[in-house]
Parts: C-alpha cells; structure tokens; sequence
C-alpha cells in the first residue's frame, strides 16, 4: 500500500485518512450506490469493535471519525490530539481491514440509505446538481447519484458487499495519509502492523465514457425557487490548464466580487445564489455555473448569465480580474495550510492523481503564470455556444427550456 504524510510539529494535533481508490463511478448499473453504502456497513462493527465501540472510539478522547464516498474515492478519517494518533490508526486500520458485514446489520441499514436518498430528493439544490452530471455524463456511473436507486439498495446482500470488498480493499487501492503532529517512524511501523490487507486487488478501471451530446433536461418540480445548473464537460485532473480554468471560475462566479454575482444578484436583483466551480477526475471533467432564481426570472437571469460569459469570450478580461482571480487562489492554497484535515486531503489527492507530493509553492507559481489569453481560451472551449447542457429543476411558468435558451447573446 501507499503510505503519504505531513509533518506539522508545531500544532497540538493531527488527521488521518484511509483513502480507497473506488468511487461510485466504478460501479456497475446492477450495483449503484455500492460503494457508498460499503462506506456506512463499515461502521457497524469489526472483529474487534462493535458498532458502539466504533463510535465511541476517538470521540471518547476528544476526536472525531467518519467517512465519505466520491465518485472516484472512498475515505475514512478522523481529527484527534496528537497523543491519540496510535489509537487512530488502531482504529481506522480496522474498520478498513477487519468489517463484519453481517446480513441482519445489511437490511437494517438498507432502511437508512433509502431514507438518505429520500432526503437527498428534498433538498433542490443538492439534487439539481446530480442531475446535470448525469445529464453531463450521458447516463455514465460517473453521472449517477452517489447514494444509488432504492431498486439497487433493496437487492444488496451479504455476498455481493464481501465480493466488492475484497475485490477493492487490497493494497494496491489503498492509501493513508497523515498530516499534524506524531512520530513518523512509530507510525509507519504501527500502519505496517495493524492494517493488514490481502496484497495486489482488482485495478479500477471503470466503462470508458460516452460521447458528450449537450442537451436541455426540464425537471418541474413544486419546488418555491427555480433551480438552474448550466456547463459543459472539460478538463482532467491533470491537465495543465486547470489553473487557468479555476482562474476563470472565480472570476466568473468565485465570490461576492465575481462577475455574476456582481450582475445577476447586486446589479439586476435576479438571484440570491449564484455562483461557478470546475469538478476534475482522473480523465475528465465539467464546469459548471449554478443560480437559484424565481421561477418568474429564470429565462432574464439566464440571458444575463450567457451575456457575461460571451462578454468575457469576446472581448476578455477587465482590468485587474486576472490578477485579482489569482489572488483569491493563492489565499484558498495558503489558508488551507491552517486546516490539517485540508492538508491531509491535499497530500492524499497528489498521490492519489499525480502520484507525488506537490508542495504548496509549486501551485502558487502554477497560478502566478496563468495568462489572461490562457482564461479566454478556456472559456471559449469549456463554454462554447452550442455545446452547453442545462438543468432545469423547479416550477416553470414560462415553459420548458430548449436549446434555443443557450443562445448567445
């Protein structure tokens, strides 16, 4: 397995992850939501702990565990002083190592999860973004909802969780981060002895994508605001212009001085949230712009939207945005630097996509060279007019939306 970690002496504390290379988009349809129900399953009890004594672990000591699952990682961590770092890795290697799966604890959790995905269904703004992935990714598992279908979720069983689980938990698809304060070689001999993992394991590699085809998805729902994701596919990971691409996020929706929010919000008074990111992964990505507006509003704020990233396609960026866009990255870099927990994710990630630890400097000057040729380049590529898809989630009292919407001004 890959062991990564960060020294940060002078703090009283340290986090720890567990980081599984497998992730809901290297799932089969038969078996969505896998991963992320796995990722729950590991919490009700190991050979040596029971659900309780799991819980009561390191918060017991004055930490905190838990999990998450990506669309390309599964992670297990936690956040303690820097005097409980062996019990953390006694702790996490287990729960990692050692699960017990039992089928009674697999039914009951089957009622959680369908509840989770309820929840998830309620809430607009988190729901419209699974949908334009989805919408994205032309129906790829890269697109699909984390959590899975209740119809994947009910057929869930013993066999088919241990299968998973042995095939992805190996040491060729693990990786543990630590970043904080400890001893580095104690815990490179305690990682050694308590996480004790079968060698090798199934490569993952999951269904090539399919060709993207921008379209329009209308979703009307009862909802009080209309809910509007548009974007496109775009770069990698390790692409090199995804530092002009985050430029260009944060000028167009990156804060309260961005583009849109200045336009759409303080300006035009059409949207309490409006805002722009880029998602990367390990052979792709999209950007995309989202707005939560009255459903009354929704064609004018998007027109306003197009008009701002036509504006910046054609004639480029005004005075002092690159220098500025640069400015809030480098801050995002360097504050991170206060978070172990950011450190620990950051370190985790490099290996995980780069296969070596970039120090933070290094991004620094990645951003110091983004030119303003660079932004317009990739706005025109990653936002070109007849390749955008868009969302539509809410009421829709001027009628559904069509292509004819994502003409630029």
């Amino acid at each position: 397995m890959t062991v990564v970690s960060e020294s940060v002496p002078w703090v009283r504390s340290a986090s720890l992850g567990m980081w599984v290379r497998t992730g809901s988009r290297d799932e089969g349809d038969d078996v969505l939501g896998i991963s992320h129900f796995l990722e729950h399953m590991l919490f009700k009890g190991t050979r040596r702990r029971s659900a309780l004594e799991i819980a009561q672990s390191l918060e017991s000591v004055g930490g905190h565990l838990d999990a998450f699952t990506g669309r390309e990682q599964t992670c297990y961590y936690g956040r303690f002083l820097d005097e409980h770092w062996p019990q953390a890795v006694d702790v996490l290697a287990d729960l990692v190592s050692s699960p017990l799966l039992e089928a009674d604890q697999i039914e009951k959790e089957k009622g959680v999860v369908i509840d989770e995905i309820s929840s998830y269904e309620d809430e607009p703004d988190e729901l419209v973004h699974d949908l334009f992935a989805d919408l994205i990714w032309n129906g790829h598992a890269l697109g699909r909802s984390i959590l899975g279908t209740r119809e994947t979720v009910r057929r869930f069983d013993r066999g088919a969780l241990t299968g998973y689980f042995d095939r992805r938990y190996t040491s060729r698809n693990l990786v543990v981060a630590l970043a904080g304060s400890f001893d580095r070689d104690a815990f490179l001999d305690l990682v050694q002895r308590q996480l004790v993992v079968p060698a090798g394991g199934e490569a993952i590699d999951g269904p090539p994508l399919p060709p993207f085809v921008p379209g329009v998805l209308n979703r009307p729902r009862e909802f009080s605001q209309l809910y509007l994701c548009l974007g496109a596919r775009s770069i990698p990971y390790d692409d090199d212009d995804r530092f002009a691409l985050q430029v260009l996020s944060m000028i167009l929706g990156g804060g309260m001085s961005s583009r849109l929010f200045q336009v759409v919000r303080e300006q035009e008074g059409l949207a309490y949230s409006v805002y722009s990111y880029a998602d990367f992964y390990r052979d792709t990505g999209l950007f995309c712009i989202s707005l939560d507006v009255a459903p009354e509003r929704g064609r004018r704020a998007l027109k306003v939207v197009l008009s701002e990233v036509a504006d910046l396609q054609r004639n480029g960026l005004r005075a002092g945005e690159l220098e500025s866009a640069k400015a809030q990255l480098k801050g995002s870099l360097l504050l991170g630097l206060e978070s172990l927990s950011s450190r620990m994710s950051r370190i985790a990630r490099n290996e995980i996509y780069f296969g070596r630890h970039i120090p933070v400097r290094e991004l620094v000057r990645q951003v110091e060279r983004v030119r303003e040729e660079q932004v317009v380049e990739i706005a025109r590529r990653s936002l070109a007019e007849g390749a955008i898809s868009l969302v539509a989630l809410g009421p829709l009292p001027e009628g559904a939306y069509t292509e004819q919407d994502l003409a630029m001004p």
